[in-house]
């Protein structure tokens, strides 16, 4: 932890850093421009009507599908409220060729994060991950979206940087009229409905932020700033002696016990009862009409709401060699907090020029609190010993997005009022458009305090009977780390489109600037605290072992030890200029073509730091005089992109159409991935290790997809997609101890993805000639796939150097039941998603890769609309409890439990 002051010194430092060391300022900005849409669809399309609450919200997205130059995949969010998903990542887990990780990312066409990039209204936003450069979606709510689009075909109006796809959030506009929604909402799950654990936390834990409490205290910050990054008693001793009198070494013990008692200690795990979820969620707004024939509308929208919710998860962990010796089970108890508020401003002229300004603050907060308690080869029951640890995890993210919008058109009004004014004579460039944008946002992430205690239990050999637990005489005992990133992104742009019509063609010229640049911070101050004396003084809980008397005994020999291997923090940041060119026509309203170009100016530096490094001579950024042009990047290319579309009504439906895409795109190293930096993953405890000499991902991109739009609503599509990827990224396992998994990143030879895609919607009223089955609907999506990633020289000992890629699942499955009652009172789903074994991670020395098994989600959603104002919502989750595991030889080496869950909303619109 470094004051605020020197955080920004080195903040302003970092952007001269890389100004120097890449010859650019530091201000860029990168983002899509939005071109125009030519509308492929026939009038036989726009007629489609559909009776159904779920089945007309899952055909109201088709149009812009169907409009699309390439292929994508659109939900919206009545889609997602119907089948109950209450984030971004969890909707996108529905979608063809989507699994999700951790909840979090989403992994598209059997390509990890990395090849995928996350756009909000079609401009970057950073990331609160502390170990990825990725945005986690399940930061982002359902309530604030109006559409989420998973483009996975390239166009040169997106980032050059795409590989499965790109996602862009939308998010809802200002209103028609007047809204007012209120929904609140409770829940529970089946692994929570005991008691888990609880801790003495801050004042303000309910609503997801420290009140300092938890944070790394003043005293010891100063003092690390007195002693020069370092706190033991031989560098306080020789601090002391510089005033010329006289001191005694137990003086500097002394102060070195002092210090530790200023941490946070009381800390002790305490049984609570788990309270229901809870949540709130509202919005409000309204549009103003005003002016001549009313054609300006100003209009507003405020979103908002509450969510906390506590879960226990027990998970086991075993070694994959002698799993009955080597075993862990860890009880942990998890209180969320999200709060979500957004405001958007909009201003509109006849509906050709509108300028829209949104505000958004998200917050998510997880605080853990953990037991694990379990053997290894060298503590055995059969011995009488086992292993104890105590594990408190505070985590807050915090996402802050402010940006503004703009979109103009030439149109009839726009070319009207010009000639009043007497500047006509622009009647050529009729419906020429002009969209522009802004973005600013900060990510933070804080870890006020992460702390583990490590502790021995004496147990019965014969019984397994606890008889004694004491903690372990080691001075890192108690391990405490504060963790801060901040991560800012700013980013504008503009595109201009151009249409032209001709007796048997659509044509449209687009163009456009964008313009991104992106700093992070990543710091981490890790402390041990412990004594290697044992006794009585260890015996007992954290609680009342680091004790203030315990602490300032000098015969307990405890000590305070600034921790950490000194290279765990690091500074980065990037910047990218881009230009691009489209043309696209439609010609006969027979076929589409669709090409252009993009040209991206990429900039990019990151240097390791260690923070309490006080040695001038040394420095606190860790790279040697003249290093600095090996650590940064500065490369420009040009990404080509064509798409040809062949539109054929009357082929086994009323539309068809059959698309085929081509582009070249790149996968650039995460930030964190090119440092000299080695930190240690605060949520797999891993030791990661950056690699400089990382370079980019170049890929080539081929797709082909045929689409059935049949008159009553049903749909059909078939995709087939092939990626080759010279210099694919991977994460491996480097060497490490049998205690201390450590991971790095390589440029392997080549990988290869392909695989096939099948979508639909059908209405089952055909099942019946009495009308028992009018209603139903059956909704899915299949994905099988293959991938082979060859490692080559850069192994590390790797098993095996040909296999799939990681995470890779060979099949994705999902499908939706759907039934609407006749009058609309009553929408019920049955939602079940699979993916197939995917590998977690490769395994080393002859050991076999380690796979993530199949989990089986079925869910079932029931609402009930009594009154056009109010709605009732049941969300059954998980219905055949599965749990996650991952096997590895044989064995389950990792085993979660999830739980089933029940929520019940009561919603209320005006």
């Amino acid at each position: 932890m470094i004051t605020q002051p020197l955080t920004q010194a080195i903040r302003v430092a970092l952007f001269g850093l890389a100004a120097g060391a890449l010859h650019a300022a530091p201000a860029a900005a990168q983002e899509e421009g939005t071109s125009g849409e030519i509308a492929a669809a026939s009038s036989q399309l726009e007629e489609i009507v559909v009776v159904g609450r779920q089945r007309s919200v899952a055909t109201d997205v088709l149009q812009e599908r169907i409009e699309a130059e390439v292929v994508a995949d659109i939900v919206s969010s009545e889609q997602i409220s119907r089948v109950g998903d209450s984030t971004v990542s969890l909707a996108l887990r529905r979608l063809p060729g989507v699994t999700l990780v951790g909840d979090q990312y989403v992994y598209i066409r059997g390509l990890g994060e990395r090849y995928s990039s996350t756009t909000l209204n079609g401009a970057y936003v950073p990331s609160p991950d502390l170990t990825r450069n990725v945005i986690p979606l399940d930061l982002f709510p359902a309530e604030i979206v109006e559409t989420i689009s998973i483009q996975k075909g390239y166009t040169p109006d997106r980032p050059a940087a795409f590989g499965g796809g790109n996602v862009d959030v939308r998010t809802r506009g200002i209103p028609e009229g007047p809204v007012f929604n209120l929904q609140v909402g409770s829940g529970w799950n089946s692994e929570s409905s005991n008691n888990g654990f609880s801790y003495r936390g801050g004042d303000d834990d309910t609503w997801g932020t420290d009140d300092g409490t938890r944070a790394l205290p003043a005293e010891l910050l100063a003092a690390i700033g007195d002693y020069q990054g370092n706190i033991s008693p031989a560098s306080i001793y020789q601090a002391l002696l510089r005033d010329g009198e006289f001191h005694s070494f137990a003086e500097a013990e002394l102060i070195n016990r002092q210090l530790a008692t200023s941490l946070y200690r009381d800390l002790d795990l305490q049984g609570k009862s788990l309270s229901p979820d809870t949540s709130v969620e509202f919005s409000a707004g309204n549009s103003w009409y005003f002016g001549s024939d009313e054609q300006w509308r100003f209009g507003v929208l405020a979103l908002g709401d509450y969510k906390n919710q506590w879960r226990n998860r027990e998970r086991i962990v075993r070694g994959v060699l002698e799993p009955e010796l080597n075993t862990f089970r860890t009880e942990r108890t998890t209180n969320q907090v999200v709060m979500t508020g957004s405001v958007g401003l909009g201003l509109d002229w006849a509906e050709e020029h509108r300028v829209e300004a949104t505000a958004i603050y998200l917050r998510n907060t997880e605080d853990e609190a953990s037991l694990s308690i379990g053997n290894n080869f060298n503590f055995q029951a059969a011995a009488g010993q086992q292993l104890r640890n105590y594990r408190i995890r505070f985590e807050e993210r915090d996402l802050e997005i402010l940006q503004l919008r703009g979109s103009h058109r030439l149109g009839s009004e726009t070319l009207g009022l010009l000639d009043s004014l007497a500047l006509g004579g622009f009647g050529f460039l009729e419906d020429l458009r002009f969209d522009w944008y802004y973005s600013d946002a900060t990510a933070t992430t804080d870890l006020p305090t992460e702390v583990q205690f490590s502790a021995i239990d004496a147990v019965d050999p014969s019984t397994g009977a606890l008889l004694a637990t004491s903690i372990r005489p080691s001075l890192s005992a108690a391990d405490y780390r504060f963790t801060d990133l901040d991560d800012q992104a700013e980013s504008y742009g503009s595109a201009l489109m151009l249409p032209i019509e001709g007796e048997r063609y659509l044509l449209e010229l687009s163009g456009g600037y964008d313009y991104y640049q992106k700093a992070r911070s990543y710091l981490q101050t890790q402390l041990g605290l412990g004594t290697t004396i044992a006794g009585s003084a260890l015996s007992g809980t954290p609680g009342g072992v680091f004790t203030d008397g315990n602490l300032l005994d000098p015969d307990n020999g405890f000590q305070l030890t600034l921790g950490g291997i000194g290279t765990e923090s690091y500074l980065a940041a990037e910047t990218i200029t881009a230009g691009w060119g489209k043309v696209d026509v439609l010609w006969n309203d027979t076929w589409r073509v669709t090409a252009g170009a993009r040209w991206e100016d990429f900039e990019r530096i990151s240097v390791p730091i260690d923070q309490y490094q006080f040695d001038p001579a040394i420095g606190k950024i860790l790279v040697p005089p003249g290093g600095l042009e090996t650590l940064a990047t500065a490369e420009d290319d040009i990404y080509p992109a064509v798409a040809l579309t062949w539109i054929k009504p009357d082929f086994w439906a009323e539309e068809f159409q059959l698309r085929f895409g081509w582009s070249e795109t790149v996968a650039r190293p995460d930030l964190r991935e090119i440092s000299g930096s080695t930190y240690i993953d605060p949520l797999t405890e891993a030791r990661v290790r950056g690699n400089p000499a990382l370079v980019n991902a170049d890929i080539s991109n081929f797709d082909l997809r045929g689409e059935w739009y049949f008159g009553n609503g049903n749909n059909l599509t078939v995709s087939l997609f092939y990626k080759d990827i010279a210099n694919p990224i991977e994460s491996v396992e480097a060497s490490g101890s049998d205690d201390n998994v450590s991971l790095t990143f390589i440029n392997a030879d080549s990988a290869e993805v392909q695989g096939l895609e099948i979508e639909g919607l059908m209405d089952l009223g055909f099942l019946s000639g009495n009308g028992w089955s009018e209603g139903f609907f059956l909704s899915g999506n299949l994905t099988l796939s293959d991938s082979e990633i060859v490692i080559g020289g850069s192994a590390l000992n790797l098993t095996n150097n040909t296999r799939r890629m990681t995470q890779h699942s060979e099949y994705v499955a999902n499908l939706q039941l759907g039934y609407d009652s006749p009058g609309g009172e009553h929408s019920v789903s049955l939602a079940y998603s699979v993916y197939g074994e995917r590998i977690y991670f490769a395994g080393r020395d002859g050991a076999d890769d380690a796979y993530e098994q199949p989990f089986d989600s079925l869910d079932l959603i029931w609402s009930w609309y009594p009154t056009e104002r109010l709605s009732l919502k049941l969300r059954l989750q998980n219905l055949l409890d599965s749990n996650i595991e991952i096997q590895q030889q044989g064995v389950t080496i990792l085993e979660q439990t999830v739980g089933l869950t029940a929520k019940l909303d009561l919603s209320w619109k005006f």
